[in-house]
């Protein structure tokens, strides 16, 4: 097999000096921003950061590797991991199966409560599933391409219940006043055709990510062979 390390950090550091720059220029062209929505758009880059790195990891790709079969049936993977589970009936066994299944879906549980916070939409709800399916599928496919990752609906699924979670903890704290209305500024703070921003960025991240696996590319044609 043909290994490639793709350089994850450098993307990092291009993406975010791009964010800083994108949020500049936009507070420049509407002369209005907020420092809340600002921290909370911030604590939501990072946490995709991290996302990226722990659903990514070890950042390997296999150049000339056939894609395994993927699971494209519900439910099936979950189904046969228990039924090893309970077959096996080891601790540390449950343990693996604990933590595959809660990790999946707590992980994208704060997607959908900043995605609620963040929107001043009333359908929340809907666009934090979407949003969360998004991410989540767009994940998939990249593994496609990394060592030790399979693409898995079951994934889809765990990840979508944790955005929902996270739509469904916003609407238990937005019952608390204070934090009712410390969510209703930042909503109210978001500036017009924000959707127009991130699709803007969101072509910039791909671009800076092609960008580099070329480079990496090319300079592992460079070696002799």
């Amino acid at each position: 097999m043909i290994f490639l390390t793709y350089d994850i950090y450098f993307l990092f550091l291009a993406t975010g000096l791009g964010w800083i720059i994108a949020r500049l220029i936009r507070f420049a062209i509407h002369k209005r921003g907020s420092l809340l929505r600002e921290f909370t758009l911030a604590v939501l880059f990072l946490f995709l950061w991290f996302l990226i790195q722990r659903t990514l990891e070890p950042f390997v790709l296999v150049l000339d590797r056939t894609p395994e079969t993927p699971n494209l049936v519900p439910l099936q993977g979950l189904v046969l991991m228990l039924q090893r589970a309970i077959a096996i009936d080891h601790t540390n066994t449950w343990r693996i199966v604990a933590i595959n299944i809660l990790g999946n879906i707590l992980i994208f549980v704060p997607i959908g409560f900043l995605v609620s916070v963040l929107t001043p939409h009333r359908h929340k709800g809907w666009l934090a599933l979407a949003i969360g399916l998004a991410i989540s599928l767009i994940i998939e496919i990249v593994q496609l391409s990394f060592a030790i990752r399979v693409f898995d609906v079951d994934d889809l699924i765990l990840n979508c219940s944790g955005a929902w979670l996270g739509f469904i903890t916003y609407l238990l704290l937005n019952q608390i006043k204070p934090l009712k209305e410390l969510f209703g500024q930042i909503a109210k703070a978001q500036r017009p055709r924000s959707w127009v921003f991130v699709l803007f960025y969101g072509a910039f991240v791909f671009a800076a990510a092609a960008a580099i696996y070329w480079r990496d590319y090319t300079a592992y044609l460079r070696i002799p062979q």
